[in-house]
């Protein structure tokens, strides 16, 4: 009779550790969208495929000049744009980036894709990187105009927004450069960011962009 009441409480301890365990993997489930993402930012870049939040409304400046805002930019080129963000005085991590922007461009351009597909750089760095310092650093990487435009925020106070909408994080590094990350994001001209890639995956990142280029072709929602 007095082993009754122990296995009775140690089933209930089995019990109810078992229901922790089940309240943990669903939690965990429902916080990693299924158990696919396993990091913040993996996590974030399922949120953005699904949900395609609008880019913000930022007044930027383009290479040639001209202020408008950043929906305005890609509503005016074509049905889709892989876009980077840089800053032009960069000498490691943006110049890496520029050669595969340049890669891209040298496909688009081979392959007929350039009413397709555009090309955008889009620089974090207002206080230096004026017009001039956009067409410098296109030249340098010898950017085609009808492929890839630049930009930066004609208002500095709008960084910490564009940081904060594309999830960029800048440090200030000695000599008055940046440590930051860096993806290639698939932006439709309607102003919606479908996709965030690695850097390394631009042949990712450009079959996404003509697969939703050729949906728009068809009035078929991304």
């Amino acid at each position: 009779m007095n082993g009754t009441p122990h296995a009775g409480s140690w089933r209930l301890t089995l019990l109810a550790v078992a229901t922790i365990l089940a309240a943990g993997l669903t939690l965990i489930a429902w916080q990693t969208e299924g158990g696919r993402a396993f990091t913040s930012e993996s996590l974030r870049r399922l949120q953005v495929e699904r949900d395609t939040p609008p880019v913000p409304a930022l007044t930027v400046i383009d290479e040639k000049g001209k202020t408008q805002l950043l929906p305005e930019l890609v509503a005016a080129g074509p049905p889709v744009w892989i876009a980077d963000f840089f800053y032009a005085r960069c000498t490691s991590l943006c110049l890496a980036q520029g050669t595969v922007m340049a890669q891209l461009q040298r496909q688009i351009l081979e392959q007929g894709l350039e009413r397709r597909v555009g090309l955008l750089s889009i620089s974090f760095d207002p206080a230096h990187d004026r017009p001039e310092a956009l067409r410098a650093y296109a030249r340098r990487m010898g950017a085609e105009a009808r492929v890839w435009r630049f930009a930066t925020l004609a208002r500095p106070d709008e960084q910490r927004t564009l940081l904060a909408h594309f999830g960029l994080v800048v440090i200030p590094a000695p000599l008055g450069e940046f440590e930051h990350n860096a993806a290639l994001y698939v932006i439709s001209a309607d102003g919606r960011l479908l996709r965030i890639e690695d850097m390394d995956a631009p042949q990712r990142s450009l079959a996404y962009a003509l697969r939703a280029a050729a949906l728009v072709d068809h009035g078929l929602p991304r």
